[in-house]
């Protein structure tokens, strides 16, 4: 880390906050003997003064804010584009003062999505002071871009469920993700999805400014999109092989974008942070999640499959044996149901992975029929939202939503309470629960939030190949090459593309997308909870695991087999403004595969089949 001749400072700023190393760089008089290092720990009065810095940084185009998510983007080569995802990882972060020292902040690593609202890097305890420039990489270090993404925990930028950037089964890490639309010389709506990843693609940044770190301050930087198209050499997505690159060696337009990304951010200024006023910091800190203790029952057991990321559990409703078992119970209860004859697993069956087998929409007591198509349930605690179109952040809000909705089980709350407070049993068991015998929605909703996160698939075929406890057939090896290859036709490369949202071990990235089923919209999905026009078409993207036993298929249950889903990405891809790019970027109707092509995808998607969800009985989970 020192150069040769100079000298530097470790400073340890905290238990938990990384290493800030100052290092001397060359000067023209260096020192007349080597100063060895010296530690200084926190707290101490040798401790430099040190300072808490955000790096907020804003996405701009040409200068102007980026916002919105129409085609209206002109870019140098005369394209209009849109941006509907940035999104990037930053690591080697290094602060420079005018006389050559040099900050660096230690193993500190962030995620930013841009498009998404997340803009912000801590760094805490920055030695105040003078400095000159900013550096850093866009993307990681070999040590972390080939670590195991399964030892990252809950909420770690590089926990693969809060980054969404990590290749899953392929390794590593997409360093820069920039996707979005653009206008063809037809008229009509192309897509480009650029990801930049690998150790041989290097995005170094340095910028310079003034930047007086006196106090916790935030130092405001641009990210200007247009430059990432144009500042080195110009990028046009229209033009033949240029609206997508998986930084593949050989792959000259990963390292063009990157040359020009290089050269896209710039310093606006620093200003101080918000929270300096007195008392506002001690606040923020003191904002906890109100923790609701376990009352003496039994901590549940609850093991992330190997290969799994680790999951964010409600802090507020610790799982244990006890509250598992009456969430399982609940599950079952018909008294839930506003004439006794329906239960969560009426429409949820565990013999079918906790689908409804073979129906496009669900019946409720009163003979209608529900608005979308019942999904499956497993694995639901690497979820974040619920419902097809995640308009319900909590479970424990999911499972009581059916109990209340007239097209479904139609019973009221209160009469659901009064039912189980008749129960000596239920008495009984929400005490060992929850520690007294109230009964009511809330914790209703808790019990069976506790079940459902225990209900995990991690033991098909395919998983079992992986443990070189099975084999794939010859044609299963075929539809997993298709699975995780990207087609590129230009690239003389055919794949079936479908790692970009069902990759990793959860086989979904739990997001949001519009995969073409209309050009005119027959439900306007995730659009009904935000409201954003940007949203409308789009829906949760399912896991694949167990596919085969969870037919009909889509969020409205049109496609009845395997077979049509494969089919519809072949050749039955609709455009509209908000197709995702991933989709977008390929011929009209989709990704033309042949009929063996597509035979090989479905043998590949039903080694995906976890025995114990084929014949599961609730009393077993």
């Amino acid at each position: 880390m020192s150069r040769r001749g100079g000298w530097r400072w470790i400073v340890a700023v905290g238990t938990a906050a990384p290493l800030f190393s100052v290092v001397w760089g060359t000067r023209a008089e260096p020192p007349a003997r080597p100063v060895p290092t010296v530690s200084v720990a926190l707290g101490r009065a040798a401790a430099p003064p040190r300072v808490h810095l955000t790096l907020q940084v804003r996405p701009v185009f040409d200068g102007a804010p980026l916002r919105g998510s129409a085609v209206a983007l002109k870019t140098a080569a005369g394209v209009r584009i849109s941006v509907t995802r940035l999104a990037l990882l930053l690591s080697e972060i290094t602060l420079r003062r005018a006389d050559g020292t040099v900050v660096r902040c230690g193993e500190i690593v962030g995620y930013l999505d841009l498009r998404e609202g997340r803009s912000t890097l801590e760094l805490p305890g920055v030695p105040a002071g003078q400095y000159a420039s900013l550096s850093f990489r866009v993307g990681l270090p070999p040590q972390f871009n080939h670590a195991d993404p399964s030892r990252f925990p809950a909420g770690d930028p590089l926990n693969p469920q809060v980054n969404g950037l990590h290749w899953g089964w392929q390794g590593g890490y997409v360093f820069l993700a920039l996707e979005g639309g653009y206008r063809r010389p037809d008229g009509a709506l192309g897509g480009y999805s650029y990801h930049l990843a690998t150790d041989r693609i290097a995005i170094p940044v340095a910028v310079t400014g003034d930047l007086r770190l006196v106090q916790d301050s935030v130092l405001d930087l641009q990210l200007d999109v247009a430059k990432a198209f144009s500042a080195v050499s110009r990028i046009n997505p229209g033009a033949e092989g240029a609206n997508s690159t998986h930084s593949r060696p050989g792959d000259r337009l990963a390292e063009r974008i990157a040359a020009n990304v290089t050269h896209a951010f710039r310093i606006v200024g620093v200003r101080a942070m918000p929270w300096t006023a007195p008392g506002l910091r001690t606040a923020l800190r003191s904002a906890a999640v109100p923790l609701i203790p376990h009352h003496g029952g039994t901590p549940y057991p609850f093991v992330v499959p190997h290969g799994f990321p680790q999951p964010s559990l409600p802090a507020d409703n610790p799982l244990t044996v006890e509250g598992v078992a009456l969430g399982r119970r609940l599950f079952l209860e018909k008294r839930l149901s506003g004439n006794g004859t329906q239960a969560c697993a009426s429409c949820h069956q565990p013999a079918y992975a906790f689908s409804d087998r073979g129906k496009a929409f669900s019946m409720g007591i009163d003979g209608h029929m529900g608005a979308r198509n019942a999904p499956a349930l497993f694995n639901l605690a690497w979820n974040d939202a619920f419902t097809w179109d995640g308009k319900r952040p909590r479970l424990r809000d999911q499972a009581l939503a059916p109990i209340q909705d007239s097209r479904e089980m139609h019973q009221s709350l209160p009469r659901a309470v009064r039912a189980l407070q008749g129960s000596a049993g239920y008495r009984r068991d929400f005490a060992a629960a929850f520690g007294s015998t109230t009964i009511d929605g809330d914790r209703i909703g808790r019990a069976i939030e506790q079940y459902l996160y225990t209900i995990i698939s991690a033991d098909s075929r395919f998983d079992r190949a992986l443990r070189r406890e099975a084999q794939f057939t010859d044609q299963e090896k075929r539809g997993l090459q298709l699975f995780l290859t990207e087609n590129d036709p230009a690239r003389g490369q055919r794949g079936g593309d479908c790692f970009h949202c069902h990759g990793g071990a959860l086989f979904s990235d739990y997001r949001f997308h519009n995969n073409g089923l209309d050009g005119l919209y027959k439900d306007l999905g995730r659009r009904l909870v935000t409201h954003e026009d940007a949203d409308a078409g789009k829906f949760k993207t399912p896991s694949l695991r167990n596919v085969a036993l969870t037919a009909p298929y889509m969020h409205d249950g049109r496609f009845t087999s395997l077979e049509q889903v494969v089919a519809h990405y072949s050749e039955g891809v609709h455009r509209s403004a908000t197709l995702d790019p991933n989709i977008a970027k390929h011929p009209d109707g989709g990704i033309h595969l042949d009929a063996a092509d597509q035979a090989a995808l479905v043998a590949f998607l039903k080694t995906l089949t976890d025995p114990q969800f084929a014949r599961v009985t609730p009393g077993r989970k």
